[in-house]
């Protein structure tokens, strides 16, 4: 355990009456979980024992005393953190071609559904895209009315070969014509419907002038819109909307983003761990953490260990997934968050200030078993301990005292200065042994 005279491994050294209680933990692989401050064998402070006169002089030298106890510890890497909009699931969106906006149906805060129409672009490259589209159905629409005329009359003579080769020809170069315009069409976001290619050039011309635009934003449309150009820009998922860069007649572009949406119920916990942290960090540890302002606090899991190390900062990221489906958490929250190693329900505890530490050793002063009674000395022993886990007010001791002990934990480090001059008894009543 790293401990001279070890109670756990000696319970008959611990000083309480009756039957000692060991801990309840494993507190080996405890101490072997991470780097832990370790006491240098050669140090002999713990042979040595703080004598009083008498209980008064224990109180006006300032000494009070606590009981070791057990309660819940949690054992954690302790790390600066953000909370943030997960940015695979942040869209900055513009139109596919440049344009003017016509129409802008959505505003900063309104939530949207995936495939929602932000706004209209009116694109004249969009116009001459669906009239090529027109084009090349109406040319494969004639090459196959001459295709068929003129195979039945083919092996009769009455047609040379050679204008049914060309015809035939022509019927394929005005195939890949439509291919081509179809292309065109998908690659602006446009899906055709089923059937479109066998109607009149008229229905056909009707079709694609709103084509992709649903007839209850056509009905919002302002009255007598004629227009064939218009563009959708839509929302790629259910969100909400966080910027909007447009008003209607505006010019737009696809190199400036016209909206920003964001689905809130996916963040990102950002954490950035010290280099000499993260190698006890692995993914699935369980992670809390609570913003400054002390009014949000969640949890999740390490899914993503950074392999790269901060120049500025030297420390590494460390990527939690957080779900926000009730959407009260924000964007750029910051706050201190904790990678669990370990919860220890029935952890060994004492106040924080009653451990002292030289630099080659950590100590607590347990008052001997015998304090009250009659004609007994009055003295503390000197020993040695781990420590574990901390919060807040008080530490986990994995080795070095048990629970029941009696420690002091105010004014130790009055014990330990006067231990270590060797001159404890000037002036407050008592002497080292």
């Amino acid at each position: 355990h790293g401990v001279a005279e070890c109670v756990i491994c000696h319970p008959e050294l611990a000083q309480v009456k009756g039957q000692a209680q060991l801990p309840k933990y494993d507190t080996i692989q405890a101490i072997s979980l991470v780097s832990r401050p370790e006491n240098n064998s050669r140090n002999t402070m713990h042979t040595s024992r703080v004598q009083f006169s008498s209980a008064e002089s224990v109180t006006k030298a300032g000494i009070d005393v606590d009981v070791v106890q057990e309660r819940p510890m949690l054992d954690a890497i302790t790390a600066n953190g953000e909370l943030l909009f997960d940015p695979t699931r942040v869209g900055h969106l513009s139109p596919r071609v440049p344009g003017t906006v016509a129409v802008v149906f959505k505003t900063v805060g309104d939530p949207v559904a995936a495939g929602e129409i932000l706004a209209l672009v009116d694109a004249s490259q969009v116009g001459q895209v669906k009239s090529q589209f027109l084009q090349a159905v109406v040319q494969l629409q004639l090459r196959k009315t001459t295709v068929e005329r003129l195979r039945p009359v083919a092996n009769s003579g009455a047609v040379p070969q050679k204008s049914i080769i060309e015809a035939e020809a022509g019927l394929q170069e005005a195939e890949v014509a439509l291919i081509s315009a179809r292309q065109a069409l998908a690659n602006l976001g446009f899906d055709l419907p089923e059937g479109l290619e066998t109607g009149s050039p008229q229905i056909l011309a009707d079709e694609l002038r709103f084509l992709g635009i649903p007839s209850s934003v056509v009905a919002a449309l302002p009255a007598g819109t004629k227009t064939a150009n218009l563009i959708p820009v839509r929302a790629p998922y259910d969100g909400i909307l966080l910027a909007s860069a447009v008003v209607a007649g505006e010019v737009a572009d696809p190199s400036s983003p016209l909206f920003t949406v964001s689905d809130p119920r996916r963040m990102w916990l950002v954490l950035n761990v010290r280099q000499e942290d993260v190698r006890h960090v692995r993914r699935g540890l369980p992670v809390r953490f609570h913003s400054d302002n002390g009014d949000q606090s969640v949890t999740g899991e390490v899914a993503w260990i950074s392999p790269a190390i901060d120049e500025q900062t030297r420390t590494m990221q460390v990527r939690v997934a957080i779900a926000n489906e009730d959407g009260t958490l924000r964007d750029k929250t910051f706050g201190t968050g904790q990678i669990v190693l370990r919860e220890e329900p029935n952890a060994i505890v004492v106040p924080r200030g009653a451990v002292q530490s030289t630099p080659d050793a950590s100590f607590v002063f347990v008052r001997d078993k015998n304090y009250f009674d009659e004609n007994s000395p009055k003295f503390f022993h000197v020993r040695q301990v781990r420590l574990g886990a901390r919060d807040g007010e008080s530490v986990e001791l994995l080795a070095g005292v048990l629970p029941g002990e009696v420690i002091a934990s105010q004014g130790s480090n009055v014990l330990l200065a006067q231990l270590l001059r060797s001159n404890l008894g000037a002036g407050c009543g008592c002497h080292e042994h």
